[in-house]
C-alpha cells in the first residue's frame, strides 16, 4: 500500500516522467494561467499558487496481491497535517478486486506555508455483511506518507524606515552618547551611524554633541551607514507544538522574515539567512532571485528536530543578531530556552501571544507592520 503524491512542485514535474492524463493536466494550466495573464500582470508567482492550490490532491492506492478472490471491505482513513485541508472526505469503503489496484482520489486545500503530510491513520478490514471487522496493524502502512510542500508569500510591506534604523536612530539623537556608541544596534543589527564634519544645511538635530566637543568640530551623523554586512538572520522553529495554530503562526512568520528579507533588497541592502533544513543552512540575500530561491527552499520548513534547535552557531560556524521566531505563548518553555541560549533581538507574530519578555522584542502583526513591544 503507497500513498502517491500529485502535489508536484515545477522541479518535480521536471524531473518525472508524464502520463497522457498529466499532461493534459499541465496544458490546461498552462492555458488557464496565459488566460489569466491577459487581465493580471506581473503576477505569475500568485497564479500559478491559487492554481496548484486549486489543483491540489493525493491519490490512495490499494494493492490486492491475491489474483483471483477479491479483497474483503476495506475501510481508510487518512489525516491531513495542519497546514493543509481536506476538501474530500478523509474515509472511504472500497472492495479491491483480485490481482488489481485501485486508486481513490483525495481533494486537499493548502493552508499554511511549510512542509505538509498526508498519511493513513487507520486501515479497517470488514466482511460482507458487516460482522466482523479487524484492525490491520498500523506498522503495515505507517510509512506509507505523502508529502507536500506548500511556499509562503513574500509580503510587500513597502519601506519601513523606523524599522531598519528604529533602536540606533533613538540612540543617536541622545547627547549622552559617546563615540563608541555608534556601534549601538538596533533591531536589524545595523550599526548606529557614520559620522562627518558639519557642513551648512544638515539638520541640527543630527549633530552629535558629545563627539564634537571631543573632536573640537562639529560632527553629524550619517543615515547611510546601515551596512549590508551586518544584517544576518536566524529563523527559529521549535520542536512540534500541540496549539492548533502553530501551523499558520509558522506560517506568519516565515513571511515576516521574507518580508524584511525583501525591504532590505528594495532599500539596496545585502544580508544573510539562517535555517534549518536536513540540517543548517545559511543563504546570502544579495538581490530579488534570492529571495526566490530561498521562498522555495521555505516550502519544505518543517518545525526544527529538538537536539538541532540550536545548533546552527556551531554547524555554520556563525551568529545572527535577529531571530525570527514561531514560539507561542502556549508553549513557553520553548521561548525561555530560546532566550537562554539566543543574545540578540527578537521578532514574534501577534498570533503568538507572547509579550515582552526581553528589551529587544519586536511585533508583526497579520499586515507585516514591526513595531518593537513596550
Amino acid at each position: 500500500m503507497k500513498i502517491k503524491e500529485t502535489y508536484k512542485t515545477k522541479e518535480k514535474i521536471m524531473n518525472n516522467s508524464l502520463t497522457e492524463e498529466q499532461v493534459k493536466v499541465l496544458n490546461m494550466s498552462q492555458s488557464v494561467i496565459n488566460e489569466v495573464r491577459k487581465v493580471i500582470i506581473g503576477k505569475d508567482e500568485i497564479i500559478i499558487k491559487v492554481l496548484l492550490s486549486i489543483l491540489a490532491g493525493a491519490d490512495i492506492m490499494l494493492l490486492n496481491a491475491i489474483r483471483i478472490i477479491p479483497s474483503c471491505v476495506v475501510e481508510v482513513t487518512a489525516e491531513c497535517s495542519d497546514n493543509i485541508g481536506a476538501v474530500s472526505p478523509l474515509e472511504f469503503k472500497t472492495i479491491v478486486a483480485g490481482g488489481r489496484q485501485q486508486s481513490v482520489s483525495v481533494k486537499l486545500k493548502t493552508r499554511y506555508a511549510g512542509l505538509g503530510t498526508v498519511k493513513i491513520k487507520s486501515i479497517r478490514l470488514h466482511d460482507y455483511l458487516g460482522i466482523i471487522t479487524l484492525h490491520l496493524d498500523s506498522s503495515r502502512y505507517e510509512k506509507a506518507v505523502g508529502k507536500i510542500k506548500i511556499m509562503p508569500n513574500i509580503p510587500d510591506t513597502g519601506s519601513q524606515t523606523e524599522l531598519l534604523k528604529a533602536t540606533s536612530e533613538n540612540a543617536s539623537f541622545d547627547d549622552n552618547e559617546s563615540e563608541s556608541d555608534e556601534n549601538a544596534l538596533g533591531l536589524t543589527g545595523v550599526p548606529g551611524y557614520d559620522h562627518r564634519q558639519y557642513e551648512i544645511g544638515d539638520p541640527l538635530k543630527r549633530i552629535n554633541w558629545k563627539l564634537s566637543s571631543k573632536r573640537d568640530e562639529l560632527m553629524v551623523r550619517l543615515d547611510e551607514k546601515v551596512t549590508a554586512s551586518s544584517q544576518a538572520f536566524f529563523l527559529d522553529i521549535p520542536s512540534e507544538n500541540h496549539d492548533p495554530m502553530f501551523a499558520m503562526n509558522i506560517d506568519n512568520i516565515v513571511e515576516a522574515s521574507l518580508a524584511m528579507l525583501s525591504m532590505l533588497i528594495m532599500e539596496g541592502f545585502e544580508s544573510e539567512y539562517n535555517y534549518y533544513l536536513d540540517g543548517w543552512k545559511s543563504m546570502k540575500i544579495k538581490q530579488a532571485g534570492d529571495i526566490i530561491e530561498l521562498q522555495n527552499d521555505l516550502a519544505a520548513i518543517a518545525p526544527y528536530p529538538q537536539e538541532k534547535r540550536f545548533a546552527f552557531s556551531h554547524e555554520i560556524g556563525k551568529t545572527a543578531p535577529i531571530c525570527f521566531t514561531a514560539c507561542m505563548a502556549t508553549s513557553q518553555g520553548d521561548f525561555s530556552s530560546l532566550m537562554e541560549e539566543f543574545n540578540g533581538s527578537f521578532v514574534v507574530t501577534h498570533l503568538s501571544g507572547l509579550d515582552k519578555q526581553t528589551e529587544n522584542m519586536w511585533l508583526v502583526d497579520e499586515t507585516f507592520e514591526f513595531r518593537k513591544m513596550t
